[in-house]
């Protein structure tokens, strides 16, 4: 569930529910958020970001998930963020054993086995963030300096364990 989901808006998020059913994903719109069922495996996609590219790192986060390959257009301009994220994206998602090209406009990535390692995110929110959504599915994925996600989402690490049974022995 994605509580507080706005049932309308004209801000770049509007296009995510669809971007996760391209991925294989089912949505709902619901009074209290977006509720989101994925699938047993997602499905790569291709798709222009250049409006999106905030959502750049969590849509990449998921494409190393994928069972096809993805890419992701549009977002050369991420070189310019708090890091360098496609590299990063690239470099730290490849500790994990994802195959990652980062191409003149964004990214392609291709299917791989996935293990565990510790990810840094290089004092970004956003790449803390879809590192944590990758450890919701590969076992042994830590991520350095989870507090980073304080510059949006203050509460993410109490939500986040919270998320993950009260261990907090994840991200």
């Amino acid at each position: 569930m994605l509580a507080g989901w706005p049932s309308g808006t004209v801000q770049p998020g509007r296009m995510l529910p669809d971007l996760l059913a391209a991925m294989g994903c089912t949505y709902t719109p619901t009074a209290a958020g977006l509720e989101v069922r994925g699938p047993d495996r997602l499905r790569g996609i291709d798709v222009d970001l250049s409006d999106y590219g905030e959502a750049a790192p969590t849509l990449t986060a998921l494409a190393v998930l994928a069972d096809s390959p993805s890419r992701l257009r549009g977002i050369a301009h991420l070189r310019l963020q708090e890091t360098d994220r496609l590299g990063a994206l690239a470099a730290e998602l490849g500790r994990l054993g994802a195959a990652i090209t980062v191409t003149d406009d964004g990214l392609a990535v291709s299917p791989a086995p996935l293990t565990g390692a510790r990810l840094d995110p290089r004092a970004d929110h956003r790449l803390a963030m879809a590192y944590a959504v990758v450890g919701l599915v590969v076992p042994g994925v830590l991520v350095d300096d989870i507090g980073t996600t304080g510059k949006t989402v203050p509460q993410f690490p109490r939500l986040w364990a919270q998320m993950l049974g009260g261990t907090g022995s994840r991200p």
